[in-house]
């Protein structure tokens, strides 16, 4: 029998005294029957007991999921009564919805994991079917007593002692029934909390790997060309490019050449300046380049020449 928390496992403080005296075997008999009786009782009491550690955690988790239920399915109503009231409240319920279903989700899991509704159900029935059992046994001990004669005789007595044995015998199979349906639970409930243990793992090492995918794939540098239409009329044929980003800023000098190239960078957003000078005037024009990951941004500007 499992032990349960803060209840001793069942069974006997010392080796039973079962001693027969053919001298008296009443005494032996009424001696047979108190001790019987009293190991019955002992195994009763013991389950009532056990049931109260398993009732009180599974009222306890069945009533929080209950009412964190209960707050998931009320809390968008309650924040729309309050951004009715304050217009200057903005609230999203979503997240308070999702984290009240999964604590009360985690709280099945754990009363499953534990077994406290199930082990609970399991003690009530088994002291209730000991109880009735301990009663047809002091009802058939009187009856027997009542028809015996005075001493018993070998057969009646024989009679006596196998109804005891039959009863204890009952008794522990009740016992190694029930836990029997304490270790299937227990050793099933572990398989399956590996079991999802292993899938959470399985899918948070998936997200993980898409994730380091995605930033990759996202951090992979991507390359700009710029036409510069008009850039034949400027002194020289010369213009200077100036790149611009979050991070980065870099001037490049282009001579004889309408067209300007850059490759090896970050993707993002970036502005690009393009300085020159016609007839000793300077003239300037800028533009706006996204560039994405393993792509060529194109982009073309008109320097402000008459």
């Amino acid at each position: 029998m499992p032990d349960k928390r803060g209840v001793r496992n069942l069974r006997r403080e010392d080796a039973p005294d079962i001693v027969w005296d053919s001298t008296s075997p009443i005494q032996s008999l009424e001696k047979l029957s108190r001790l019987v009786d009293l190991e019955g009782q002992k195994a009763i009491d013991w389950y009532w007991k056990a049931t109260r550690w398993k009732r009180i955690p599974s009222q306890w988790i069945q009533f929080l999921a209950l009412l964190l239920t209960a707050a998931a399915g009320l809390a968008p109503i309650v924040v729309q009564l309050i951004e009715n009231l304050r217009r200057d409240i903005k609230f999203d319920s979503g997240p308070l919805a999702s984290l009240c279903v999964g604590i009360a989700a985690s709280l099945i899991g754990l009363d499953k994991a534990f077994g406290y509704s199930s082990g609970w159900t399991r003690c009530v029935l088994t002291a209730t079917s000991m109880t009735k059992l301990l009663d047809e046994y002091r009802m058939d001990s009187i009856a027997f007593t009542a028809a015996a004669s005075s001493p018993p005789s070998p057969g009646q007595q024989a009679a006596i002692i196998q109804r005891a044995k039959d009863f204890v015998s009952t008794m522990q199979g009740m016992v190694i029934q029930e836990t029997r349906e304490w270790a299937t639970e227990f050793q099933s409930n572990l398989a399956q909390m590996e079991k999802d243990i292993a899938a959470q793992l399985n899918s948070l090492k998936a997200q993980v790997e898409k994730k380091a995918r995605e930033d990759d794939l996202a951090n992979r540098p991507g390359a700009i060309e710029l036409t510069v239409t008009n850039a034949n009329k400027t002194d020289g044929f010369t213009f200077e490019v100036v790149l611009e980003g979050s991070t980065h800023r870099s001037v490049d000098s282009v001579s004889n050449a309408t067209v300007w190239t850059r490759i090896n960078n970050r993707p993002g957003q970036y502005r690009v300046i393009v300085n020159a000078a016609t007839n000793g005037k300077p003239v300037s024009t800028s533009a706006i380049v996204t560039i994405s990951p393993w792509d060529t941004a194109s982009a073309s500007v008109i320097l402000p020449i008459d």
